[in-house]
C-alpha cells in the first residue's frame, strides 16, 4: 500500500559559466569537481550557461539530465541549459517546452507531490542586453514575449516558478505588486479573477543597485502575472545576498519568481557559497513543502534503523553481547503464546497482538546487541576535522594550501561584498591557483 511521505523538495539553479574548462589542453568537466557537490544534492538542479553542443551527453550519478543548447557546433557554443532530476521523482515530472533557446518548462504533478495545483517550473538564462548574441538576434525581446505568453498559459491550470540568471538589476524599493490592491476603488481596473495576496512588501539587498531595463520588464511581468520575487524577503535570504562577483563589481543577477498563491508552500530561499574556481555566480536554492504519493516514495523515507557495515570485529561484539542477554522473559512469553494458541485453536486478535509483541521484543534484543558498541566511530575524530579528499595526482599539498587560502578570502568577501580590494584579491588568488594547477599538470 502506498502512503504519503513528507518531503521537502529542493530546487537549485546555478550559472556555471561553462560546464567544461581546459587545463593544459585537457577538457575537464566541472561535474567531476568536488566543489560542485554542494549544489548537486538538490532534487532538481538547473544549470545555465553550460556552453555545450547539442550532441553532448551529460551524466551524474542518480540523476536524469535534460538539455537545451543553442548550437551543434562545438566551436561556437554559448548559453545552454542542463536540468538534472533525481530518478526517484521522475514519474512526477514532465518536460513541457524547450522550443526556445535558454528556456525550459517542466510540470511537477500535483498528485505525485501533493500540491493543490500543478506547478510549472521554468529554468531560463537571459543573456546581457549588450552581448553580441542579443544585439544580433534581438533575443531579449523574444524571450520576454514568450515568457509573458507561457506564464499566461500555465497560470490557468497551475502555479508558476521561474529560476535562473536573468541579468536583471532591481532596486529594492521597486515594487513587484500593485499597491493598495485590496482597495475597493481598484475593483473596476483589476481582472475579476485577481486575488490580492499578503506578501511582505519590503525587500532587502546587500548592495544598492539601480533598476536596469531587464529589471523593469521583470517588475512588469510580476505585477501582470502576480509573481513575487523571493530574494530579500524570504526566510534564508532576508538580507538579499550578492549572487555575482567579477572584476567590474558585484550585483544581484540571479532570481527566483513564484506565483503569489504558492508562497505558503515555500519553506526558504537561499544563496549558496561563492565558488570562484567554478563560476563567478553563486547558486540559488528554494525548498518547498510537499508529500510524495507513489511507490517510489519509499526511497525518501528516512530509515528508522541505523545501518551498519558488518565486519569480523562487529560479529565478535554481537556474539559477546548476545551471551549477556537474559532470554528467560522471551522463553516465558513464547510458552504463554503457545498455550493460548492450543487453547483457542485459532489466531484471534489477542493472539495476533501477542505474536507481534514477542517478535518486536526479539528484534529489539538483536538490534541492541549489534549497536551496544559503535565500532564505526573513531575516537577524537569529528566532522569538523574532516579534510577534502585529494583525488588527482597533480593536486598536491601546495595546491591544497592555495585553495584553502582562496576559500578563506571568499568567505570574508561574502560578508563584505562592497570591499573592492578584497574582491580583486580573491580573483587574483583564483588566477594564481589556476596557474599553479596548470604548472603541476
Amino acid at each position: 500500500m502506498c502512503i504519503k511521505v513528507s518531503k521537502q523538495l529542493s530546487i537549485s539553479s546555478w550559472n556555471v559559466n561553462g560546464l567544461f574548462k581546459r587545463i593544459s589542453g585537457n577538457r575537464v568537466c566541472k561535474l567531476d569537481d568536488d566543489n560542485i557537490c554542494q549544489i548537486m544534492t538538490a532534487d532538481i538542479v538547473g544549470l545555465s550557461e553550460t556552453h555545450i553542443p547539442t550532441n553532448e551527453i551529460l551524466n551524474y550519478d542518480g540523476y536524469k539530465c535534460f538539455v537545451n543548447c543553442r548550437s551543434s557546433d562545438s566551436n561556437k557554443v554559448r548559453g545552454g541549459l542542463a536540468t538534472f532530476f533525481k530518478k526517484e521523482i521522475l514519474s512526477g515530472v514532465k518536460l513541457m517546452d524547450k522550443t526556445m533557446d535558454d528556456i525550459m518548462w517542466f510540470k511537477l504533478d500535483k498528485t505525485f507531490f501533493s500540491f493543490d495545483r500543478n506547478v510549472f517550473l521554468c529554468f531560463l538564462y537571459i543573456p546581457p542586453s549588450n552581448s553580441s548574441y542579443t544585439l544580433r538576434t534581438n533575443f531579449d525581446k523574444q524571450i520576454f514575449e514568450k515568457l509573458e505568453a507561457d506564464i499566461a498559459k500555465y497560470s490557468i491550470s497551475g502555479d508558476v516558478i521561474l529560476m535562473g540568471d536573468l541579468n536583471a538589476h532591481i532596486n529594492c524599493k521597486e515594487l513587484d505588486f500593485i499597491t493598495n490592491e485590496v482597495d475597493d476603488s481598484l475593483d473596476n481596473f483589476l481582472p475579476t479573477n485577481y486575488v490580492a495576496d499578503s506578501v511582505c512588501k519590503f525587500r532587502n539587498t546587500q548592495v544598492h543597485q539601480k533598476t536596469n531595463n531587464y529589471g523593469k520588464l521583470i517588475l512588469d511581468l510580476c505585477t501582470e502575472s502576480q509573481l513575487r520575487i523571493l530574494k530579500g524577503r524570504t526566510l534564508g535570504d532576508s538580507k538579499g545576498k550578492i549572487t555575482f562577483y567579477n572584476h567590474n563589481g558585484v550585483s544581484i543577477d540571479d532570481y527566483c519568481l513564484c506565483s503569489s498563491e504558492f508562497l505558503p508552500n515555500i519553506v526558504n530561499f537561499s544563496v549558496g557559497q561563492f565558488e570562484p574556481t567554478i563560476s563567478d555566480h553563486c547558486p540559488i536554492s528554494i525548498t518547498i513543502h510537499s508529500q510524495l504519493v507513489n511507490k517510489s516514495c519509499d526511497n525518501y523515507v528516512k530509515p528508522t534503523l541505523r545501518r551498519v557495515k558488518w565486519t569480523t570485529k562487529r560479529e565478535e561484539i554481537f556474539k559477546s553481547n548476545m551471551l549477556k542477554v537474559n532470554f528467560g522473559t522471551i522463553n516465558s512469553d513464547v510458552d504463554n503464546l503457545t498455550q493460548k494458541i492450543d487453547a483457542n485453536n485459532t489466531c484471534n486478535s489477542n493472539v495476533t497482538q501477542s505474536v507481534n509483541d514477542t517478535v518486536s521484543s526479539i528484534s529489539s534484543i538483536l538490534y541492541n546487541a549489534a549497536f551496544l558498541s559503535n565500532t564505526n566511530k573513531t575516537p577524537g575524530k569529528t566532522k569538523r576535522s574532516k579534510r577534502r579528499k585529494i583525488k588527482k595526482p597533480y593536486y598536491d599539498n601546495e595546491c591544497e594550501s592555495k585553495y584553502r587560502s582562496l576559500k578563506s578570502l571568499t568567505r570574508k568577501l561574502c560578508t563584505e561584498p562592497w570591499n573592492d580590494s578584497l574582491r580583486h584579491k580573491v580573483l587574483y588568488n583564483k588566477k594564481e591557483l589556476n596557474k599553479l594547477i596548470r604548472k603541476k599538470i
